[in-house]
């Protein structure tokens, strides 16, 4: 028994789980690297909304190729990993990676929320924004630091595989420092993205609800008026048209006779020597003014997710990242706690922990899948760019959202 033996077992278990790395590696690079492409250069509408789209997309692309590539490094050479340097500077960079999208996440929320909440608060300049990207990025360089003295190459030892009588002895990537320094900086983290997730939720919660206000007024609005509002975007102008349009407007029984609609009580007219009633048809009135506010709900609800499309966006992607993330949070946490026997399980129940472990880089891969669902002109852009026709269409998005 070798060397090469002993690791090719180890590894073996993993082929599915290789899989997947290969797939997350794969459709990451070619969806962010399409994203950036599409939102730097064939974006010729510079949108306040879009800014942060493509530096998260390019600290996605880093996170997939770096997660990816050292998850798969960590399969495929269990026993036989190249080095104690290329250990810690890919746990410093996939380390890094992760906690600025995270980090890039929380900055977006407070930036939607300021937007849609304080609109009036002055907005952030183009410095503004550049100085926030890059302080994201010194932050999560600085927190992942650690990460350079807690882990390295660690000799391993096998039990069961002997070269003569020597046992075999190999070398993996992991945790090198003391379990209290680990189980601190996990703790550490655990408690920053904890609280990031508080804040993110608290902003997005304030968004929530006054896009909430706004649609409970229109529709109120608009069922009290009987009118269809000329912006149904509700925005404060057009519930204030509203109102003062609800003011103005005459009772619904003065409308109804106005316009030719017949009373509620039903109407006798004497033929000869008998009397004959017309149907009842208040019934048919009200339905109809019914299916016509339906109707005008529907453009302009259509409209209302276009203009709030960013916010719904955003708020989508790190619901992602956060159902993404936690699992491997957790199980840091829990490694640092159990240093010794936590790794120590049947394969199956391994392969599943490794896949909760790095489900974090399926956040970085489906976010351009999410930017295609919510922006239409992203949407066009990518059609275009398959389609190659000779004349570019015209670009469905006439105005920004929010």
């Amino acid at each position: 028994m070798n060397l090469e033996t002993w690791n090719s077992e180890l590894s073996h278990f993993l082929i599915g789980n290789n899989i997947v790395l290969c797939l997350y590696l794969i459709l990451g690079v070619l969806g962010n690297g399409l994203v950036i492409f599409i939102y730097v250069v064939r974006m010729s509408k510079k949108s306040d909304d879009r800014y942060f789209i493509p530096s998260l997309a390019a600290i996605d692309a880093c996170a997939c190729v770096i997660g990816s590539s050292y998850a798969l490094a960590l399969n495929l050479l269990p026993v036989r990993f190249p080095g104690d340097f290329l250990c810690r500077a890919l746990w410093f960079l996939s380390q890094s990676s992760t906690i600025s999208g995270g980090t890039l996440l929380l900055v977006i929320a407070v930036h939607r929320y300021l937007k849609v909440c304080r609109p009036f608060v002055a907005k952030w300049s183009l410095t503004v924004k550049r100085m926030v990207v890059l302080g994201t990025l010194l932050t999560a360089l600085v927190l992942s630091v650690p990460t350079i003295f807690l882990y390295g190459e660690i000799k391993v030892v096998s039990d069961r595989y002997t070269v003569g009588n020597v046992s075999l002895v190999g070398y993996r990537c992991g945790n090198k420092g003391s379990a209290g320094a680990l189980f601190g900086y996990n703790l550490f983290l655990f408690i920053f993205a904890v609280t990031g997730i508080v804040v993110i939720t608290i902003c997005y919660s304030f968004i929530g609800k006054s896009i909430y206000s706004k649609v409970m007024t229109y529709r109120k609005s608009i069922k009290r008026s009987n009118v269809i509002p000329p912006r149904p975007d509700l925005s404060v102008s057009t519930i204030t048209d509203i109102r003062r349009s609800k003011i103005c407007e005459p009772s619904s029984t003065d409308n109804e006779v106005e316009n030719g609609g017949l009373p509620e009580k039903p109407i006798e007219q004497e033929k000869g020597n008998m009397f004959l009633k017309i149907p009842d048809q208040s019934h048919q009135a009200k339905r109809r003014s019914h299916d016509k506010l339906v109707k005008a709900n529907i453009p302009a609800m259509i409209n209302h997710f276009h203009h709030y499309k960013y916010s719904y966006m955003f708020m989508t992607i790190t619901l992602v990242f956060v159902i993404a993330y936690l699992p491997r949070i957790v199980i840091m946490l829990l490694e640092s706690i159990f240093v010794q026997t936590f790794w120590h399980k049947p394969d199956s129940v391994v392969v599943g922990l490794l896949f909760l472990y790095r489900l974090y880089i399926l956040n970085h891969v489906v976010n351009p899948f999410i930017y295609g669902f919510f922006d239409a002109s992203f949407r066009h852009e990518v059609k275009y760019l398959i389609c190659r026709h000779k004349k570019k269409p015209i670009n469905p998005d006439s105005h920004t959202g929010h």
